[in-house]
């Protein structure tokens, strides 16, 4: 095999990205409608609860975690 069939793949890659000719130059990103217009409420709601009951896990944790420094060191 000629080195150069071996680095073909490769120098399709570093060769600058083509646009369509003419008929379609949309974006693919703006196909469907934005999702803000509707929210998905469960995955809001999955997703506040969630934030929620880790931000209430941490500080318990760091409460539990000052007391049993302030113990351990006798500063209580």
């Amino acid at each position: 095999m000629a080195p150069s069939a071996l680095l073909r793949p490769a120098f399709r890659l570093l060769t600058a990205a083509r646009l369509p000719n003419g008929f379609s130059v949309r974006s693919k990103f703006y196909v469907r409608e934005p999702p803000n217009a509707k929210p998905d409420w469960l995955k809001v709601g999955l997703t506040l609860g969630t934030t929620l009951f880790l931000w209430y896990y941490l500080t318990k944790q760091h409460k539990e975690d000052v007391l049993e420094y302030k113990r351990r060191n006798g500063l209580e």
